[in-house]
């Protein structure tokens, strides 16, 4: 009986040692593994590139580590979607806010508190909240700052050779096919430089990026309602949308104003390739002091599909987002809110030259008076961001695709477009 007492006790100390050197353990620093996209992509998130370490004030006061893990952004999506699939998903990754409905669908990410999600569309600027919203208050991750606004960038001294208004976009398609023939060199059967340069190859998902301007303007609906989460109807198959890229079509072989051999349109624009370009303002702000400091450019909405009709501007942005499988999603939330705040939106933003989310930033100086965030502000009336909805994927899928057929001529408009519908039809229908 006493052997057996003793045996009792050593194992209750042990026991109760173990208790305690486990709470310990969990008294320690905490890592949060962190994910972020790799490469030129991430312009809005240079904090993480350049060697400075924005979460050391967070680490600090919480005893805790942020892991920061740079992923390559073409694989990004994919790797996040195995990560989750296999209980392996980061804390925390910025996510590009089109997969945003991916990973929702997936019960992926950790919805917002609701005291989290109030300050925050309280406080930021209209367009930032159209991009966090996700319908009654409902958020899954913080837009970034320097939010991508896409826009017409142009060479202000190619316009002026060329006899055009330096200072003075096209306002409708017709006007930028005219002003792209006068930009072009040709020098026999090559071009020395193109009019404009497009997108016209990789995934689906950035072909529709880049066109999502003469896609809106003429009449795409991704789907309608853009609120709702599933269920909907997508609008593409209409005529002034088969007129739109019809025109888009004639640039290449009717009025031989741009090519299908001339790389990335914003490298174009850098290299003195082309004289215009439509894609992320950001990415041209951030590269063009290094990459071509003697490069006089100017930005303004890109044309709008018809005489008289609307501009579209596509504004979207990378989400501080947690992922439902983290064993710290408290201090993961508590983290992205602490990142995201007032001041460390303003502290980023002037460091990086890039534009505030939060309204009483954007109207403090040096903001309120730069001229570049006040050309920025001339772009948002046009903007608006992809629908929140999960089919949103197939839907790019189907336009993006459509799109890429007829630039290369290997469908006609009336075909492509028609593929187009169906698919985008059964991939909200596969939602339901």
């Amino acid at each position: 009986m006493k052997k057996i007492l003793v045996v009792f006790v050593v194992l209750l100390i042990i026991s109760t040692f173990a208790v305690s050197a486990e709470g310990k353990q969990e008294k320690g620093p905490v890592t949060l593994t962190f994910w972020y996209p790799a490469g030129e992509i991430t312009a809005t998130s240079m904090p993480f590139r350049d060697g400075s370490k924005p979460w050391a004030e967070f680490e600090a006061a919480n005893n805790c580590k942020i892991d920061v893990v740079a992923i390559d952004y073409e694989t990004m999506k994919q790797k996040l979607l195995t990560a989750l699939a296999g209980g392996k998903a980061p804390d925390i990754a910025m996510i590009d806010g089109s997969w945003m409905g991916a990973f929702v669908k997936e019960n992926g990410l950790v919805q917002l508190p609701s005291q989290y999600a109030k300050e925050w569309l309280d406080g930021v600027s209209p367009d930032t909240k159209a991009l966090s919203d996700w319908g009654g208050g409902k958020m899954y991750g913080y837009p970034s700052w320097g939010e991508d606004a896409y826009a017409l960038t142009w060479n202000v001294d190619m316009f002026r050779e060329a006899g055009l208004p330096p200072y003075q976009a096209p306002k409708y398609l017709d006007e930028f096919r005219e002003y792209s023939k006068k930009l072009a060199i040709r020098e026999g059967n090559d071009f020395k430089r193109v009019g404009y340069a497009i997108r016209h190859v990789g995934h689906p998902h950035g072909i529709v990026d880049k066109w999502d301007w003469l896609a809106v303007s003429a009449g795409v609906k991704y789907v309608d309602p853009p609120t709702v989460l599933v269920g909907g109807k997508s609008v593409i198959d209409i005529p002034p949308v088969r007129k739109a890229f019809q025109g888009a079509h004639d640039m290449i072989y009717v009025d031989k104003s741009t090519s299908l051999n001339f790389p990335d349109p914003r490298d174009c624009l850098l290299k003195g390739l082309a004289a215009m370009q439509i894609s992320e303002l950001v990415s041209i702000q951030v590269r063009q002091p290094k990459e071509a400091p003697n490069l006089k450019w100017a930005f303004s909405p890109p044309p709008a599909a018809e005489k008289g009709g609307k501009p579209a501007v596509h504004i979207s942005a990378w989400n501080y987002s947690v992922f439902s499988p983290s064993k710290h999603k408290e201090l993961a939330l508590k983290a992205i809110r602490w990142f995201n705040n007032k001041d460390n939106d303003f502290k980023m933003a002037k460091k990086y030259e890039s534009t505030p989310r939060w309204m009483a930033n954007y109207n403090s100086e040096p903001f309120a008076s730069d001229p570049y965030v006040k050309q920025f502000k001339s772009l948002l009336p046009y903007g608006q961001p992809y629908p929140k909805n999960l089919a949103l994927p197939g839907i790019m899928e189907a336009l993006g695709s459509a799109i890429q057929k007829v630039l290369h001529d290997e469908a006609t408009v009336e075909k492509a477009f028609a593929e187009a519908q169906k698919k985008a039809d059964a991939a909200i229908e596969a939602t339901k």
